[in-house]
């Protein structure tokens, strides 16, 4: 009965402090309205748990709320993270913050939560998954960073990772580096016999080494792509030597139309 009265003592004085707490500050991102994970755990007296689920249900209604009057709220990371320092076990935030986080959102406070992920559910690919998009086209893009999240699961046991996963590293890995680069890489994967299944994955890591960004039905993008899908085959096969393949390639290199900057007329041209 003791504890029983602690803890729901506990849930009162939080419950108060959301009640009484002033109205979210109007700059963006700015945490101060959250008490700190040992201010809660003194008061939760061994709940810690059940306390996270509390904060976690009043960070929920609070991205509902936004939804139904269309304001931005950018606090549930820093709500997530609150939740899993109290309970580091705790799944449900860190499935759910990679999982609706935008990959370019700006506040990167997701990051820490996401970290505390990766150490606790290192089998997670979903969670991986959401982690490195944000890293690799977030707003300081670490497309090592993000490779190295997603090298794991190359080889890994679990059957429900989908092929384009477990090359997902690899696509990292390729977009950070220059065409002539990323093109010697792909020949030399599709070389090796442990990318043996992976072939067709090849195809679009090549188009977009090559400056096509994804795969407009368009008819110079559908060619190229077929001309990209037989050279790879040929490749694969030894039909084909590697230095004629990415010579080539090169050779298709898709060309950016220089930009034309307007001039203005002299002055005197105008009067």
């Amino acid at each position: 009965m003791r504890y029983l009265a602690i803890l729901i003592l506990a849930v009162a004085v939080i419950a108060s402090a959301f009640h009484f707490a002033k109205p979210l500050p109007g700059t963006n991102f700015d945490e101060s309205f959250l008490p700190k994970p040992s201010s809660v755990r003194y008061v939760a007296a061994g709940h810690d748990a059940a306390v996270a689920g509390l904060f976690w249900i009043k960070g929920l209604t609070e991205l509902g709320e936004s939804y139904l009057t269309g304001k931005e709220y950018g606090y549930l990371s820093h709500i997530a993270n609150l939740c899993t320092e109290l309970d580091s076990l705790f799944y449900t935030p860190y499935y759910f913050v990679g999982s609706v986080t935008p990959s370019g959102a700006k506040d990167t406070s997701d990051f820490v939560v996401m970290r505390r992920a990766m150490r606790l559910f290192p089998e997670e690919w979903r969670l991986a998954v959401g982690f490195a998009l944000r890293l690799g086209n977030g707003p300081y893009p670490d497309k090592k960073a993000a490779a190295d999240v997603m090298r794991r699961y190359f080889d890994s046991p679990d059957t429900t990772i989908p092929p384009h996963i477990r090359m997902m590293y690899r696509s990292f890995e390729l977009d950070g580096e220059q065409t002539e680069i990323a093109v010697e890489m792909i020949l030399n994967d599709v070389m090796q016999p442990r990318f043996k299944t992976f072939r067709e994955s090849f195809y679009n890591k090549t188009l977009r080494a090559l400056g096509y960004k994804g795969l407009a039905k368009e008819p110079e993008v559908e060619e190229t792509l077929n001309k990209i899908k037989t050279i790879i085959d040929d490749v694969a096969e030894s039909k084909i030597h590697p230095a004629v393949a990415y010579r080539t390639l090169l050779s298709m290199k898709k060309v950016e139309e220089p930009k034309t900057e307007k001039t203005e007329e002299p002055v005197a041209e105008k009067l």
